[in-house]
């Protein structure tokens, strides 16, 4: 992870060929880590504990070297910077008080964040290439990667086998019909039928991206099929160990292509976003650290003020997982060092706007804060 961005992600790659297929593709794999770790004895909340050192973790924390601790977002965006704060109090009132509404919440934001940290990498790829996809064409890519994990998930919803720790998630009994997962799955199964078609017309005019075509299919196999495993946390927390692998990875690739590019950091994420392997080791070691004070927190809470495990961990755990739902809903709907290629990036008078772009439409993005719709 230490070359220089100066060195990589030119092409149509969106750092290299192998570190693309290492880092956001092929951490597919990992999906299947949380079920094994079950099916080999460990319970499901040990597999949950397990990945949340890991990576669950981790990842939450490195979410605010690209928010609270970027002087840049937390000044253009102080409202909204410090509103997060409410975040975890939300979550704990709710949580406890209403645990259906809560869950169901969570699994709905959850889900559809995974599925939107893909379509962020998709379009990372799109504006890489000479051609760029039509408008339909990017619909087609993200139809079949938000349909693909919700027909099996909801077939067990109307069955009744669906539970998230042992609760079931509020729907209202008039929709539990078989006609509902049926419906999910023609919709499911006209995107991807499309997204097919579509990829062997770009295969035979030469114009198929393999990065973006893996990424897509890897997607729709490992979202689709989690269902199936009998325990739906475990399941879930298979896909959630390879989201926050490629996140982990992104954040990593942003922060150092940020700092290659002479973007405003602050001292402590400059010293994270180091090059070479000693600075992924402390982005790494950092996030881990954090995340066992985070653990040591909560058994703190629960013996200082008396409160119980659960409301201690809703409050920091829960909430601090929401919060970077929160910034990642804003900052995967823009332009960044992700999204946008070395080429888009200028800089000029102190503030970065996109020029040189493929697409002429998207060159009249302001300057300073460059946005780009992650669904257009």
């Amino acid at each position: 992870m230490g070359v220089p961005m100066t060195t990589a992600g030119s092409g149509p790659w969106i750092r290299s060929a192998r570190w693309d297929l290492t880092w956001l593709v092929g951490s597919a794999l990992t999906v299947g880590i949380a079920p094994v770790l079950h099916a080999l004895g460990v319970s499901a909340e040990g597999v949950a504990m397990v990945i949340m050192l890991i990576v669950g973790g981790p990842h939450v924390f490195v979410t605010f070297t690209r928010t609270n601790l970027d002087p840049e977002f937390s000044r253009k965006r102080p409202v909204y910077t410090w509103l997060v704060l409410i975040v975890p109090v939300i979550t704990a009132v709710v949580a406890l008080n209403y645990t259906r509404l809560f869950l169901t919440v969570f699994f709905t934001w959850a889900s559809l964040h995974v599925l939107h940290q893909m379509i962020y990498i998709a379009n990372g790829y799109s504006n890489r290439q000479q051609r760029p996809p039509a408008r339909w064409e990017q619909w087609v890519e993200y139809g079949v990667v938000l349909t693909a994990l919700y027909p099996l998930a909801t077939k067990r919803m109307v069955e009744g086998t669906f539970t998230l720790d042992g609760v079931h998630p509020l729907m209202p009994a008039a929709l539990l019909h078989p006609w509902l997962w049926i419906s999910m799955y023609v919709v499911f199964g006209v995107f991807l039928l499309a997204w097919i078609g579509l990829s062997i017309r770009r295969g035979r005019r030469g114009a198929l991206h393999y990065g973006k075509t893996a990424l897509i299919g890897a997607t729709v196999l490992g979202t689709h099929f989690a269902a199936l495993y009998p325990n739906l946390d475990v399941a879930f927390q298979g896909i959630n160990t390879w989201h926050c692998t490629q996140y982990m990875a992104l954040i990593w690739l942003a922060n150092r292509a940020a700092q290659e590019r002479g973007k405003e950091q602050g001292r402590f994420v400059r010293w994270l976003s180091r090059p070479g392997s000693r600075g992924f080791r402390a982005f790494y070691g950092i996030s881990v650290l954090a995340t066992l004070g985070l653990v040591g927190l909560i058994t703190l809470a629960t013996s200082l003020f008396g409160v119980s495990w659960l409301l201690a961990y809703y409050m920091f755990g829960k909430g601090l997982l929401l919060s970077h739902y929160y910034f990642d809903s804003f900052l995967f709907t823009r332009g960044d060092e992700i999204t946008l290629p070395q080429r888009a990036w200028s800089r000029i008078g102190g503030a970065f706007q996109l020029v040189g772009r493929d697409r002429p439409a998207r060159e009249a993005v302001g300057a300073g804060d460059p946005g780009h719709p992650a669904l257009g």
